[in-house]
Parts: C-alpha cells; structure tokens; sequence
C-alpha cells in the first residue's frame, strides 16, 4: 500500500520540474485531488488512515490498483449530484486522468482505468481577444519615465509579439534573447523548446528596459519585481490589472488574452495556420483551430457592417 498524499506530492513535483505547468493549474490539479481524497477515504473499503498526534487524518495509505474504472465513476455520480457544472467537471476528469496515467508511468497500477472514462462533451467557448486598437492603449499606459513603467511596458510588448505564456514569459533568461536576430528561446510545457520571433516594438522595449537601469545587480532572468526576485505569474496578473483599469472600466482580460490576441490578429492578417501552432507551441493542429473561428466570425461581422447588401436595413 502507498501513501496517496506522498504519491499527490509526488505528481506536484512532476508537473512543475518536468511538464512545466504553470502554478495555478498546480493549485487547481492539487484541489481536484484533494476532493478525490477525501471521497476515497469514506468511500472505498481496504484503505488504513494516518493520524496525527491529536487523532486528526493526514494521510491515508491506498492500494492503487484496486481504484477501478467502476469506483471512478461512483465518485464523477457524486460530483454530479452535488451540482457542479460541466465544465468544472470536465476539469477533475482531466486531473484525474493526467494523475493515473503518472501512476501508471511510476508503475504504481498495472492498467489506467481512467480509459474506461468519458469525459462530458463541452459547448466550445471561443477565447477572449483584444482589438488592435485595445492593444495601442494598454501599450501607452505605463509611466515611461520609471523603470518599472519601463519593465511592464516591455513584459505587455514580448507578450503581444510573441504569443508565448506567462509561465514561459517569467522564466526568459537574458542569454535566451537574441536581439539581432528578433527571436526568443522559450521553453515551455514538457520542457519542449521552441524559437519564437518578436518585432521591433518588443525589441527596443527591451533594450529600453536594459538601458533603465533596472536590472544592475539582477540576476540571470529577463524580469524581476520590484523586491529584486524573479517575477511570477501572479504579480505579471496584477500589473496587468492595473493598467487595464486606467484604460477601460469594462475590458476584462488576463495575461492569456495577450496570447490569443497573438494568434487572432496574425490569422485575420493571413498567416498560415501551421505557422501559428509552431508559434505557440501547440502539439495538436486542432488545438490552434479554434482561432480560426474566430477570425470566421469578425470576418463576418465586418462584412455585415460594411457591404450594402449584408443585411436589410430599416
């Protein structure tokens, strides 16, 4: 029997060091599992509880081959009946099939019953993007004349020109920059490297950022806060708050939009969808796909706002 607390830690070790997810889909992944514990530990016959000092369960060893398809499916019920929506569901399916399919690699269960498991079928949800004109904005709105205003200029600018994730952005290293050439050496899910282009926007931020002083006596990483650390997810979320507030009081974007924004405006302007998912990193082709319905509808609604005969008016 294995400890499933160690084994869950284990499985956080992994997703971080070597398929390099960013820290709140780990936040998300550990909630899910926590969830799942919890139904194990009333519900499944055989497994020995661990106590603290004070008689409070900690832990709970498993035997992980008797988890079956049959068990998974009597907690994914449950989860139904306590209301959730497809969506979050689909999520802890996901966890949970990500998280089997580690313990198969660790050969820790002799078959995954996870595929024994359909997940609900999803209503495609088309992801947010910013107009050209929205981008213009949140460009002109930090305070050049800091470096601080110069550093979060530069993260908006790479963002938008390279498409790649935040938890890709946070972890640039000066040496993985070539500004001659325009391009970045990203890293980013499984550890799976990739060359991204940027333009002559990013690329004089940057240098305007090299020139402000801000990174004497930093270390190797491209950005820091303002404690002299290595930048995180988090804080890139917040100084990206601040400044869509200063330009609009009804924008509501994360730091991903800027990605999707990438992809959208490079469709709309012909790019070749293969190049795009070579851009972003996407294993899949159909994963890039979706940005291609977007570009279908604003084609559409341009077309109904300026040809005569689009639409009948009154």
């Amino acid at each position: 029997m294995d400890s499933f607390v160690i084994m869950v830690s284990q499985f956080m070790d992994y997703l971080q060091n070597e398929r390099r997810y960013s820290s709140n889909t780990i936040t998300a992944y550990k909630k899910d599992l926590k969830v799942f514990s919890f139904w194990l530990r009333e519900n499944m016959s055989g497994a020995e509880l661990l106590n603290d000092d004070d008689g409070k369960v900690i832990d709970f060893k498993v035997e992980f081959n008797s988890i079956d398809h049959h068990l998974i499916r009597l907690f994914i019920n449950n989860l139904n009946r306590s209301g959730y929506k497809k969506r979050t569901l689909s999520r802890k399916i996901a966890t949970l099939r990500s998280f089997f399919k580690f313990l198969t690699r660790q050969e820790l269960i002799d078959s995954n019953p996870m595929i024994h498991i359909i997940s609900p079928k999803l209503d495609k949800r088309l992801p947010k993007f910013m107009y050209e004109y929205q981008i213009e904005a949140l460009m002109q709105a930090p305070d050049l004349s800091t470096t601080i205003g110069l550093r979060d200029r530069a993260i908006m600018e790479v963002l938008y020109a390279s498409g790649i994730r935040v938890s890709e952005l946070v972890s640039i290293k000066i040496k993985d920059i070539d500004l001659d050439l325009g391009t970045i050496h990203v890293t980013g899910k499984g550890n799976k490297e990739r060359i991204v282009p940027i333009g002559s926007y990013a690329i004089n931020a940057i240098n305007d950022y090299y020139d402000s002083g801000f990174l004497d006596d930093k270390g190797d990483y491209l950005f820091y806060g303002v404690r002299g650390k290595q930048i995180g997810d988090r804080s890139v979320r917040t100084l990206l708050d601040s400044y869509i507030h200063q330009v609009s009081t009804t924008l509501n974007i994360s730091p991903h939009t800027f990605r999707h924004s990438f992809a959208t405006h490079l469709l709309e302007r012909g790019s070749d969808l293969r190049i795009v998912q070579t851009f972003l990193g996407h294993e899949s082709l159909s994963t890039t796909q979706i940005y291609t319905h977007i570009t279908k509808n604003q084609l559409k609604k341009t077309y109904d706002k300026a040809h005569p005969r689009a639409k009948k008016r009154d």
